[in-house]
């Protein structure tokens, strides 16, 4: 059950009272440390050396300040005034009246009474001695830092009893420092000086005290009367230094209490010097039995830091005093301005641990410090020179002084503050100080990088190297909304798989959008305990937790101080931002990797399709060019992108094409087939195409067209053979049949014209019909013959064959027929010619058919070229005419048997029809390629002779 409201109240309403009387307090005291200053500065009390006093007789010399005004004009003790300046005083308040009223310097007329003699002295007044003002202004700027200090812990600290004695003992450093009796004697200056003799007095004991009580209380029950014991000569001297005050009053200051009041400040600071002296020794004592690590490190700051200020001012100032000798500027200096480390390591070690902003605001404190010390130094140089530089004048020049050192503050304290601020860090920082500078460097540029891996890596190192923090981490969220560690340093290896659930206290806690010091509810955040991070700090955007930034102790185990933990904070927020654009750009590389890939897929179809395909844009610009369409056209893609078909296709293959690429078209949205469409290349060759186009779309839209080209040359040529093939085959049987049915009655014919012309002299006119019947007969025969070699399947007898030697046979034979035709022979025969398989006749047959071809072709001369070469594992001879040409309705007939474009008379029409038998015969082939007046070229392919054998076996 929860308790009423009023109760929760309660608690709360007491805090803000016990602040506001703590800073209350603290601004009274500051006041008064002001007003003090302020004195020091400013009032100036005139002193001729001369205690007077009342007497019945008159004003009698009670003391004379050896080495004084009086005392160097030759005034004794026990002189009585008779008059100053001719005038009656009747008290000493008159004597200081008329003082005060007197410039420095001045000689003023003294009428004395010694031993009923009357005499005249003259006695040069001068300003009573302040001290050393300089050394005050320094030390009372220690104070305040020590008041503000105590102000601070218990602000931030609950008052227990270790933050009291702390917040007692700041108080008491502050009223030593900043209070000092100035000899105006009104109420705040008796207030000054009872708190600075106060604060001398009781500063060592409270600090005894506490050094026996923390960290822990060392004195046993039984000797706890020692703690009073403690206190009894502080309230002794206090006792005494009140009692002679007034008795010195009352009794007009005998030379007894001027004795017991010098023996009281001479002794005060040896008892003051002694009493630390003792503390530090506790200390050490203390710290060499710590076995907390904790405590340890407490203890060295308490130990070091005491003895740091009480051994200068024991050994510099509280025995050279006590010995008689006369303080001096450079004894004051090097005794109390030491004594500021005291409160300074106290504070350290009492809220280093839990506080955590005592370092920074020692480091704050020392830099306004000394640089107010070196302004105000700056400033007094200034003022001595140009007072030295105006010696001659009379007019004081009161106004230019202060113009001049307010334009010196002005202009010098930033300054002077940043270069204070970098030693000052670099005395605290040492070689993390640049780690520190780019780390706040680092927080501008997180957003220079969007890999994640390598922001996070960066992050890790820059925190790392400037903080030296052992262990550090970042979280990423996952799928779930729960956080698991994307990259790390120093976790447990175990630790790296755990995960901070989206539901978990700690989630929540970060969703509030402030740091988590874990360590300090580490009851309430389970599952924070084995990753070993002490602090977690959200990465927002806009309310939406991006990253999570895990830092672990110092090293030392010293925790982070406030100035850090807001460095950290500030610096995960530029990381928030640094993840979301990391997220953003992974997320972005991913969808753009995996469209790469997709494009890298649909490329790689595109590219690994036999068909050529090519796309165009609206404006009719190639936009794609595949592999295929490379190799099948023989145009690189970089030479056709972004050009137009009328710059790229002949003019043949672009008409064929119009009607399907016209815009507006009927059946524009659909695929239109073009089927064996011829395509000349640049390079002589003659495709035959099957073309279909596509209109190209996008959601809808048309973006342009698409044209796959399909290479059916090849398939076109098997067709045609095939059809030649069967065509043969029926031929073969038919004049088989043919051959058979008219060989016999020609062979009858023949027989009976050969018994005739026998039996017919040649002088008969019957001799020459026979003559010519015997000739048909033989030229019918011959026909009869041709039919039956084209018809006959079987295999002649096979050989290896030297086909540059069947070409040179058949030369040889036909030499003088192409001489006469006026045919010139052009031979390019390949030296290194693989031999082939086959039956040397035959294959005579079929190079004198194509020889006899090329001639008739060249009715008027030309050039024949007879050419060989070997091609993988085939041997190709060409037979090359300059000649007529073939038509290219015809080449598709020539192996037709009975075809023939020669005249009547001229041709039988079954050369090329045999030849294309005895090639099949021999595994090779025929080719053709021929345009009408530039000639004619014929190709024979064979298969070689390992080729054949191995197709044989």
């Amino acid at each position: 059950m929860e308790p009423p409201a009023g109760h929760q109240a309660v608690p709360m309403k007491r805090a803000r009272v016990r602040n506001a009387a703590f800073v209350l307090v603290a601004l009274l005291l500051a006041s008064l440390g002001l007003y003090n200053i302020f004195l020091k500065a400013t009032w100036r009390l005139m002193d001729d050396g001369v205690f007077w006093k009342a007497a019945p007789h008159g004003l009698v010399a009670g003391r004379v300040a050896p080495g004084g005004p009086a005392a160097l004009a030759g005034v004794r003790t026990g002189d009585v005034l008779l008059a100053l300046e001719g005038e009656e005083v009747p008290g000493p308040e008159q004597v200081q009246q008329r003082l005060s009223r007197t410039a420095p310097g001045t000689r003023l007329a003294y009428t004395l009474l010694r031993a009923d003699e009357r005499r005249s002295f003259d006695v040069t007044v001068r300003p009573l001695s302040k001290g050393n003002v300089t050394l005050f202004y320094y030390l009372s700027l220690f104070g305040f830092f020590s008041l503000v200090v105590g102000t601070i812990v218990m602000l931030r600290r609950p008052p227990d009893r270790a933050a009291l004695h702390f917040y007692a003992i700041c108080l008491l450093f502050f009223l030593m420092y900043s209070t000092s009796y100035t000899g105006k004697l009104n109420l705040a200056d008796w207030t000054l000086l009872w708190s600075d003799t106060l604060a001398i007095l009781f500063l060592p004991v409270v600090f005894l005290h506490f050094c026996l009580s923390f960290p822990e209380r060392r004195l046993a029950r039984s000797r706890g009367w020692l703690i009073p014991a403690a206190y009894m000569p502080a309230l002794a001297l206090a006792g005494a230094a009140v009692a002679s005050q007034v008795l010195f009053v009352t009794t007009n200051g005998s030379d007894a209490l001027w004795q017991i009041t010098a023996a009281i400040d001479r002794w005060k600071p040896l008892y003051f010097a002694v009493l630390f002296a003792v503390s530090f020794v506790i200390l050490l004592r203390s710290y060499r039995r710590a076995k907390s690590l904790t405590s340890r490190k407490q203890m060295q700051w308490l130990v070091w830091g005491t003895g740091a200020g009480v051994l200068p001012f024991f050994v510099f100032y509280a025995i050279p005093f006590g010995l008689g000798r006369s303080p001096r500027a450079a004894m004051e200096l090097a005794g109390f301005v030491p004594l500021a480390l005291i409160p300074l390591s106290l504070a350290y070690a009492v809220v280093k641990y839990r506080l955590m902003d005592v370092e920074l605001i020692f480091r704050r404190s020392l830099v306004y410090i000394l640089a107010t010390a070196a302004v105000i130094g700056i400033c007094l140089v200034a003022v001595n020179l140009f007072q030295a530089t105006l010696a001659g004048d009379d007019e004081p020049h009161v106004t230019l002084v202060a113009v001049l050192c307010t334009l010196v503050v002005i202009l010098l304290f930033t300054p002077v503050k940043s270069r204070v601020q970098e030693g000052i860090d670099r005395l605290f920082f040492r070689e993390r100080y640049s780690s520190r500078k780019a780390l706040l460097r680092l927080s501008q540029d997180l957003n220079a990088d969007l890999d994640l891996a390598r922001m996070a890596e960066r992050l890790l190192e820059g925190v790392g190297s400037a903080l030296g923090v052992s262990s550090l981490a970042v979280f990423l969220p996952g799928h779930d909304g729960g956080f698991a560690i994307f990259r790390s340093r120093g976790c447990d290896p175990e630790a790296r798989s755990r995960r901070l659930p989206a539901d978990g206290p700690l989630r929540q806690r970060l969703d509030a959008g402030g740091p988590v010091n874990a360590e300090a509810i580490a009851d309430e955040l389970p599952e924070a305990g084995p990753l070993n991070l002490a602090y977690y700090f959200p990465c927002r955007v806009k309310g939406e937790l991006i990253a999570i930034l895990g830092v672990g102790r110092k090293e030392g185990a010293d925790p982070l101080n406030s100035e850090e933990v807001d460095l950290l904070q500030a610096l995960a927020g530029q990381a928030a931002t640094a993840f979301m654009n990391g997220r953003l750009y992974r997320s972005l590389r991913e969808k753009a990797d995996e469209l790469q890939q997709l494009t890298d897929y649909n490329e790689s179809i595109l590219e690994s399709l036999d068909s050529g395909i090519l796309v165009l844009d609206l404006q009719g610009r190639v936009v794609r060019w595949n592999r295929a369409m490379e190799a099948l056209y023989g145009k690189p893609r970089a030479a056709v992108l972004g050009r137009g078909l009328d710059e790229i296709f002949p003019g043949s293959f672009r008409e064929a094409l119009k009607g399907s690429l016209a815009p507006g078209r009927a059946g524009d949205n659909e695929i239109a087939n073009i089927y064996k469409l011829h395509l000349p290349t640049e390079d002589g060759r003659g495709l035959m195409v099957n073309v279909s186009v596509a209109p190209f779309q996008v959601g809808g839209e048309r973006w342009g067209t698409i044209l796959i080209v399909d290479d059916v040359t090849a398939r076109i040529r098997l067709e045609e053979q095939l059809q030649h093939s069967e065509k043969m085959a029926s031929i073969g049987l038919l004049a088989a049949g043919v051959a058979h049915e008219v060989n016999t009655p020609l062979a009858g014919i023949s027989s009976y014209t050969q018994m005739l012309r026998g039996q017919v002299p040649p002088s008969d006119p019957r001799a020459g019909l026979l003559e010519k019947i015997e000739k048909q007969t033989f030229r019918a025969a011959k026909i009869i013959n041709n039919l039956l070699n084209f018809s006959r399947s079987g295999r002649a007898e096979l050989e290896s064959v030297d086909v540059n030697r069947v070409i040179l046979d058949v030369l040889s034979l036909l030499e003088h027929q192409l001489r006469t035709a006026r045919i010139k022979v052009r031979k390019e025969l390949s030296a290194d010619l693989p031999p082939v398989r086959g039956n040397e006749n035959r294959l005579q047959q079929v190079f004198f058919n194509l020889v006899l071809n090329a001639r008739d072709a060249m009715p008027r001369g030309g050039w024949l070229t007879l050419a060989t070469h070997a091609e993988e594992d085939a041997v190709v001879a060409e037979v090359k005419d300059t000649g007529v040409g073939i038509k290219r309705e015809d080449i598709k007939r020539i192996y037709d048997p009975f075809f023939t474009t020669k005249g009547i008379g001229r041709g039988t029409g079954l050369g090329l029809s045999v030849s294309y038998g005895i090639l099949q015969e021999h595994g090779g082939a025929i080719f053709v390629d021929s345009a009408p007046g530039q000639g004619t070229t014929f190709q024979v392919t064979l298969p070689a002779l390992s080729v054949a054998e191995a197709a044989e076996r």
